[in-house]
């Protein structure tokens, strides 16, 4: 068996894949980052000062300030949830096609994503509320985040299991150690981004706001590789200890006649 990658090798794979799939990825990350960050800008603005703030955050203090925020995040977090199944399946589809040395095209991408919705919405909506409702304590999110880290892949391609979030804390075990060291380069992304980039964004005009989204949504692609990758790997190694478990009866069944 081939050695398999680090954990930078994986990521830097996720990467090259997810760039050379951007005629498919890049379309779905502007609708889904782009557009949705703007819709959840404009929309939390409309509710919190209907009179109209045009730069958001900037032209608020005090209690306004907060209530933009949080409803900002309320409504980021709906469509996270509505429209993030989305483009996980997406991801993982461009994934397993070039593993098969298959091409990939738009067309295919979304019809096999809205083909899994259904299946995908509710354990997709479950970790994703606990996982950012857990990241504001930041460790219950981390926790959660690594348990339910293979919940889009096994809801996507396993049509026998019933329960994809309990069967990914089970598959996770074991694996938690390169599924917390694959999102650290994220990470890197994602605090900056969430303290002060969005805020920039906001404050440049639509077309930061978009292209802010987008390259978020880019960067999740990445991490969804290699979080199906590292659910691969998971599967690959359960098949091959059944193998080994069946070789292991199958040559002490004589000896046992023997007996």
């Amino acid at each position: 068996m081939a050695a398999r990658p680090n954990v930078l090798q994986l990521l830097g794979l996720s990467a090259r894949r997810t760039l050379g799939s951007l005629g498919v990825l890049l379309p779905l990350a502007l609708f889904i980052g782009g557009v949705g960050r703007l819709v959840c800008w404009q929309l939390a603005i409309l509710l919190v000062d209907p009179a109209g703030t045009p730069t958001g955050l900037g032209g608020m203090q005090g209690n306004g300030m907060i209530a933009y925020i949080l409803t900002e995040t309320a409504l980021q977090l709906v469509w996270g949830i509505l429209f993030y199944p989305i483009i996980d399946a997406a991801t993982i589809y461009v994934w397993r096609r070039r593993d098969a040395g298959s091409d990939v095209s738009l067309y295919g991408a979304v019809n096999w994503a809205v083909s899994r919705y259904t299946r995908m919405f509710v354990p997709h909506m479950i970790a994703f509320l606990t996982i950012m409702v857990g990241a504001q304590l930041i460790v219950p999110g981390i926790l959660f985040g690594l348990q339910y880290a293979f919940v889009d892949a096994i809801a996507a391609v396993d049509d026998r299991a019933k329960k994809p979030l309990s069967r990914s804390a089970r598959l996770t075990k074991g694996r938690r150690g390169r599924i917390f060291w694959a999102w650290i380069p994220y990470m890197f992304w994602y605090m900056p981004s969430a303290l002060v980039l969005v805020f920039w964004a906001e404050g440049q005009g639509w077309w930061a706001v978009m292209g802010h989204g987008a390259i978020d949504v880019l960067l999740l692609c990445v991490m969804e590789m290699a979080m199906f990758a590292i659910y691969q790997e998971r599967i690959q190694d359960a098949l091959a200890a059944r193998e080994r478990k069946s070789a292991a009866e199958a040559g002490g069944a004589p000896e046992a006649a023997k007996e």
